[in-house]
């Protein structure tokens, strides 16, 4: 019975991960890509901002949150780019 509890598991496991290979993302209207400003994601007014820390708890970025209907699009900034953009599902 253990086996198959971890066996469904690690089947349904990926599908409950983010998506972080996408290079962009819709928001309010608006078109945000891997490359761009900072300017144009705080335009879009994020429902969230979360400062980044690396190990030592030094800051190495931003990540701003947008709720949209049944997903949240994170768009992550380092040194006033767009590095990397997440869509989870809620």
């Amino acid at each position: 019975m253990r086996s198959f509890v971890l066996v469904a598991a690690l089947i349904l496991a990926p599908a409950a991960n983010a998506s972080c290979e996408l290079s962009s993302a819709r928001i309010s209207g608006s078109l945000v890509k891997v490359g761009d400003s900072e300017r144009k994601v705080l335009d879009q007014d994020p429902h969230r901002v979360v400062q980044l820390e690396n190990r030592r708890g030094a800051a190495s970025g931003i990540r701003y949150d947008f709720h949209l209907r049944g997903k949240t699009v994170q768009v992550y900034v380092r040194a006033g780019r767009i590095t990397r953009i997440c869509h989870i599902r809620d």
